[in-house]
């Protein structure tokens, strides 16, 4: 009779097999970051200053536009008060050269006033839309709003009936508000950010 010893195992394939490499496909898990903005994000509400300055520009425009529907209803009587003033002046000036005179000084005025009021409503209608030109526009308006109402009241203070000779001058003044509000840091940030989305 014959025994057997102890059973004699070969190790298996399965540990001899190397383990299995892991799949290099797959990523690396990335770890959360979470970045901290460096300022606050600026509202699209618009800052106080922006209405205050869309109507002291109103304001302004319509003070620069009254004086000069009222001269124009009143052509006439504005025209002979000029020509006596631009004679009395000048007494060897001929009355056509007086007229000539009229002419040109009315012209100008009525041009400058539809400059300045056309500007205005372009400044104040870019600001509410968010425009950084408009700083540039009611800056203009404000300087030819200023120098032609100087002007306005020098060539017809004789001429005009107050107090409108003097309104385009209280205009002026507006219109400087409405162009240094326009300036303001408040309304500065809600230009650039609105700037920084359209070119982003």
């Amino acid at each position: 009779m014959t025994t057997d010893g102890p059973a004699q195992h070969s190790p298996s394939s399965d540990s001899r097999r190397p383990p299995p490499a892991p799949d290099s496909r797959r990523p690396p898990p990335r770890p959360r970051i979470h970045v901290d903005p460096l300022h606050d994000p600026v509202p699209d509400t618009p800052p106080r200053a922006v209405g205050t300055a869309v109507a002291a520009v109103a304001l302004g425009v319509v003070a620069v536009l009254a004086p000069a529907v009222a001269v124009a209803l009143d052509l006439t009587t504005v025209r002979e008060r000029l020509r006596a003033v631009v004679l009395a002046d000048a007494p060897d000036t001929s009355v056509t050269d007086a007229a000539n005179t009229v002419t040109v000084t009315l012209t100008v005025a009525g041009a400058v006033a539809a400059v300045v009021v056309l500007l205005g409503m372009l400044g104040a209608l870019q600001l509410r839309g968010r425009r950084a030109s408009a700083r540039s526009v009611l800056v203009t308006t404000a300087v030819l709003a200023a120098a032609g109402s100087a002007a306005f009241v020098v060539a017809t203070d004789d001429a005009v009936a107050r107090p409108w000779v003097y309104v385009p001058a209280g205009g002026a003044v507006l219109l400087v508000i409405g162009a240094a509000l326009a300036f303001t840091s408040a309304v500065g940030r809600w230009l650039r950010a609105a700037e920084h989305r359209r070119t982003s």
